[in-house]
């Protein structure tokens, strides 16, 4: 198995890990509306000016789970990493799959200079949330995530 960056041929892959993703998380009560895909994932993460980066956890061929994320900034830490999405399919959770994923991630953010990763995680992701616990992650209790669709 190797962590290896997103290339355009991965858009089936992430497309079909995304999909149980969406699954995952709508049965633990999240109710918002996927839009992403291939399609999505080609026109947004490649091109002159792509949304979003991305790694791929491949075993034989086979992506088994996936991690993207974009560049933001903050006046406190100054550059951030934002974790879009991080996913590794069922049968390939507790093998290290996900921590390996996030260690890149790490890597690649001290190489560019960037002082934190953020990202947002279901309430009720219970498995997530132990999981980023155990990576030392904290929780923020002194802002709220806001969004406001403009379409």
């Amino acid at each position: 198995m190797q962590i290896r960056p997103c290339t355009e041929s991965d858009a089936s892959g992430i497309e079909s890990l995304f999909q149980e993703f969406a699954v995952y998380l709508r049965s633990i009560g999240d109710k918002s509306d996927y839009r992403f895909g291939a399609r999505q994932y080609l026109a947004d993460g490649f091109g002159s000016n792509p949304a979003f980066r991305g790694l791929v956890a491949d075993d034989r061929s086979e992506l088994i789970g996936y991690v993207l994320f974009c560049h933001t900034y903050d006046v406190e830490y100054l550059r951030n990493f934002y974790i879009v999405d991080l996913y590794v399919q069922r049968a390939s959770r507790g093998k290290g799959v996900g921590m390996m994923l996030m260690d890149e991630v790490m890597k690649l953010a001290s190489a560019e200079g960037v002082a934190r990763l953020s990202w947002a995680v279901h309430r009720n992701n219970a498995g997530a949330i132990r999981f980023y616990e155990a990576l030392g992650a904290k929780y923020t209790s002194d802002t709220h995530l806001m969004y406001l669709d403009l379409t």
